[in-house]
């Protein structure tokens, strides 16, 4: 489809392109003065803009030669219509341009999440080009809904690193110089697939969240024998209260209450993300516990890994939720046949969690006559703004782990079902794909040290923007430009001193 038919002079000899109304995009008369007029309208301060239109390109070169640090997005209908106007001279010019990126409706979602990085580039300046609005105004509800959707989860993900990117960061280097250690160690170093013998792969793999349903669903577990159970953090207490140690605990929580998650037990695997606590990491290594990390999406996660041979596995970890991750852990070990347990996705029953998580210790030590335990989990639930679904109330975060973890599975083509609050997974022709993790011994941080010493900031920019975003979030560095913030991430982390 089309919204452009050719092309025309204007007056001053300019050529603008042709809606197929007869309408011009650009004045017939002197379209330089109004690119001109509308460039000078946008106040300083912004690095990031989304351009409504594309046209001659005339306001688009404007626009960067105001701004020409700036990423630019320009925006038409079809790509048809891109091809068409990439006619142009000035079109032709704009796109050698780096900065500058042009896209169709049906790609804005995935462009914006692929360029806009707050951290980097602030706000978002949104420039509507008026004759373009008022010919296509039939389209405006859906790019204002795929806008709202995009920036939404860009904000969410911003906000999330702002909080946890110094967390993660000092976890990660940390993670990594005990992975060091583990993996040198030939009394530690174990190749993951030993875990996953044949006889072990036949058995049901059993994933246990820590939603209220597991209360009732974990009567299944009554045959233990018949699983292979792998358990979150949160979930992993409970468990073991009800005298039923998993096979695997697994962790992506980098904050430093998820220590009180973890028992000590023998018979257990634990496996952490390079991102998740590092003294719960350490207590499990040095008490004699069976532990190997994994990378979830982190890029200074997988820069490390990637300097250590790729030796450490890659989890998938969704929309944030170790549900997700474990899962992901059943499917690339080789089972067949996976149930998932306690994956509520909202407060069924009117709780928060399963009983004997740590929170039930917690809150059960805080409880006095004014703050009792039941006061202490209401304000937890209740710290955002409820939601009914069909069974029970629930939160904009809670649905956002329920949808990214069905997309996960339906992304796959795994076939599932859930039924009497258990998620029953199905996995065809699944081949093992921990064969490869065989436990280098040739792991050095000392390694990745020097290859990041020898790079520049703008190299690897991409390792520091959680870390960035963090140091952008605190009010000392509130007056750093993005340039002084990547010059310190990168100092930081090279020093270590963090």
């Amino acid at each position: 489809m089309k919204i452009y038919k050719s092309f025309e002079k204007a007056k001053n000899g300019t050529t603008i392109p042709v809606f197929t109304s007869g309408k011009t995009m650009e004045s017939r008369y002197n379209p330089e003065r109004d690119a001109e007029t509308l460039c000078n309208s946008i106040e300083d301060g912004f690095s990031f803009f989304l351009v409504l239109g594309i046209g001659s390109g005339l306001f688009i070169k404007k626009l960067s030669e105001r701004f020409p640090f700036a990423k630019i997005i320009a925006l038409e209908l079809y790509q048809d219509d891109i091809d068409f106007l990439g006619q142009s001279e000035i079109l032709k010019e704009i796109l050698k341009n780096p900065k500058i990126t042009f896209c169709a409706l049906d790609s804005l979602e995935k462009t914006l999440s692929q360029n806009y990085i707050p951290a980097k580039y602030g706000d978002l300046k949104i420039i509507e080009q008026r004759v373009w609005i008022n010919e296509n105004s039939d389209y405006i509800s859906q790019i204002n809904s795929i806008l709202q959707k995009s920036i939404g989860i860009i904000s969410a993900d911003f906000s999330v690193q702002s909080h946890f990117g110094k967390i993660w960061t000092s976890n990660i280097l940390n993670n990594s110089r005990l992975a060091e250690n583990i993996y040198n160690d030939p009394n530690k170093n174990t190749p993951l697939s030993t875990y996953f013998s044949k006889d072990i792969l036949q058995k049901t793999a059993v994933i246990i969240a820590a939603g209220p349903t597991l209360d009732k669903t974990i009567s299944i577990l009554n045959d233990r024998n018949k699983y292979y159970i792998i358990a979150t953090d949160t979930a992993g207490s409970s468990l073991i209260k009800h005298n039923i140690q998993p096979d695997i605990i697994v962790s992506i929580d980098g904050q430093n209450v998820s220590y009180n998650h973890f028992t000590e037990s023998k018979s257990t695997l634990y496996a952490f993300d390079l991102c998740a606590n590092f003294s719960a990491a350490k207590h499990i290594a040095e008490t004699g516990n069976k532990l190997f990390f994994f990378c979830s999406g982190h890029p200074l996660a997988n820069a490390i890994n990637a300097c250590f041979g790729n030796t450490l596995p890659t989890l998938f970890s969704g929309a944030g939720t170790v549900t997700i991750t474990a899962t992901d852990l059943a499917i690339k070990a080789g089972f067949k046949k996976i149930f998932v347990l306690g994956a509520d996705f909202s407060y069924s029953n009117g709780k928060a969690y399963t009983k004997g998580t740590y929170l039930d210790t917690l809150y059960n030590q805080k409880s006095s006559l004014t703050d009792s335990a039941e006061k202490l989990f209401s304000k937890l639930m209740f710290r955002t703004e409820l939601q009914k679904n069909e069974q029970a109330f629930t939160t904009p975060i809670l649905e956002a782990y329920k949808t990214s973890f069905e997309k996960y599975l339906q992304q796959k083509n795994i076939s599932f079902v859930k039924k009497q609050d258990i998620y029953k997974i199905s996995v065809s022709d699944n081949k093992a794909e921990f064969d490869s993790f065989n436990g280098s011994k040739n792991i050095s941080m000392a390694t990745f040290f020097d290859k990041l010493q020898a790079s520049t900031p703008e190299e690897a920019e991409i390792l520091f923007l959680p870390y960035i975003a963090w140091l952008k979030n605190n009010k000392i560095y509130k007056n750093y430009t993005y340039s002084e913030l990547l010059k310190l991430a990168f100092n930081t982390i090279v020093s270590y001193n963090i």
